[in-house]
């Protein structure tokens, strides 16, 4: 295969990338968490450069501002020193930092909202505007995203740190045109180093399409220089412990590709029983479900009843995305027990996924038949549908 044509296979491999979000919407794909993981720890972020669909939206949009005739800006080295952190700051604060105004920018996080949309889901306003920010600056600066805010990127070029598999510049054959750096989408210094590790790197070859020198740049099992050792070793650790405090699993990649869906059917929060009765006040020890609206559309709850008391809420099915999701579970579960009603305060930040366990909790104690409960108004309507809410039927009558 001629090493110079590699970046149309790419740009195929980025074709099929986004014709499998969409899939991903309607059917999981197990085996692809395995292989993404996989190539990740090998190879480093094969998932941003041949695979991310806004990864791919900004491409689209730097070829098109370049048959327009727009020359991108290119940053002073030390500007692009200290933006080069900028993402790492970011995911810090998500990790550390739980504050409400937090949660609120990341559900404008254009990654996220494009794949949404291409899900065939519509978004608020500010969420198309965002796109269309950042679409419209990779017209004048390459991948101004994944550069500097992506915070996926900064995972996955963590978890990448110690991989074997990368590319590597033969210092004799190179002929110092800098033809490498100046295609780089990730502004990386390809000329200056023996071994391309910037954790920016995201596999997209480009640089090694467009160097004119044989064999000079190439992609082989490579083993870490010693004087680089203790830095991959030191990014590793990080890795290591960033997977340990956020318990990322091995289908988190996966959960990109299909729109960060999240399942919690082995998630249960249990409580102690109540001292007066609530919600549940006159239903038979059961367990009974119900559904609501959440974000990303119906989510489906068991409540189990002992003793006419709520003792236990698992969430056994949901799309809504698993930063929010998780952030209103723990709260709202734990809040409904303890008070023994569904009408408890949403969790700000993650108000949809809030009301639509409570409503789920709600519908499933109204299947239940329970005389002392209410149908929660969600009025919120889900992403790319109209509000319909969960329905329960009682005595052959529909209840909302």
């Amino acid at each position: 295969m001629n090493i110079k044509n590699i970046k149309y296979i790419r740009y195929g491999v980025q074709g099929l990338g986004i014709l499998l979000t969409i899939i991903g919407f309607f059917t999981n794909f197990p085996i692809v968490n395995s292989i993404l993981l996989g190539l990740l720890i090998v190879m480093g972020p094969v998932f941003c450069g041949w695979i991310c669909p806004f990864g791919t939206l900004q491409d689209v949009f730097s070829k098109l501002g370049s048959q327009l005739g727009i020359k991108k800006f290119v940053m002073p080295s030390k500007v692009k020193k200290v933006l080069a952190f900028s993402r790492y700051i970011l995911l810090i604060i998500t990790i550390f930092i739980s504050a409400d105004f937090i949660f609120n920018i990341l559900s404008l996080d254009p990654r996220a909202n494009f794949t949404t949309l291409l899900g065939g889901k519509t978004l608020i306003i500010a969420g198309f505007v965002v796109i269309f920010i950042f679409a419209l600056s990779s017209m004048f600066f390459e991948r101004p995203f994944c550069n500097y805010i992506c915070i996926e990127g900064a995972k996955f070029g963590l978890l990448s740190a110690a991989r074997p598999v990368t590319i590597v510049r033969n210092e004799e054959t190179c002929v110092g045109c800098s033809k490498c750096n100046r295609v780089c989408p990730m502004n990386i210094d390809v000329a200056s180093h023996g071994q391309v590790r910037s954790l920016q790197c995201i596999n997209c070859m480009e640089c090694v399409a467009a160097c004119p020198a044989k064999n000079t740049l190439k992609v082989g099992v490579i083993p870490v220089k010693k004087t680089v050792k203790k830095t991959v070793l030191t990014f590793a650790l990080a890795a290591f412990v960033l997977v340990v405090y956020t318990g990322v699993k091995p289908d988190f990649i996966f959960n990109v590709l299909a729109s960060n869906k999240t399942s919690s059917s082995s998630t249960v929060v249990t409580g102690e029983i109540a001292a007066s009765y609530g919600d549940a006040e006159g239903i038979e020890d059961g367990v009974y479900e119900g559904t609501g609206t959440g974000f990303r559309g119906e989510m489906k709850v068991k409540v189990t009843v002992q003793n006419q008391q709520i003792t236990s809420i698992e969430v056994t099915e949901t799309n809504d995305d698993s930063k929010w999701f998780d952030r209103a579970y723990s709260t709202i579960a734990t809040d409904i027990i303890k008070n023994q009603t569904a009408e408890v305060n949403s969790v700000s930040g993650a108000t949809y996924s809030s009301m639509g366990i409570k409503e789920g909790v709600a519908n499933a104690l109204i299947n239940a038949g329970g005389e002392n409960v209410e149908a929660i108004e969600n009025n919120m309507p889900a992403e790319g549908e109209q509000q319909h809410g969960g329905k329960g039927v009682r005595d052959g009558k529909s209840r909302q």
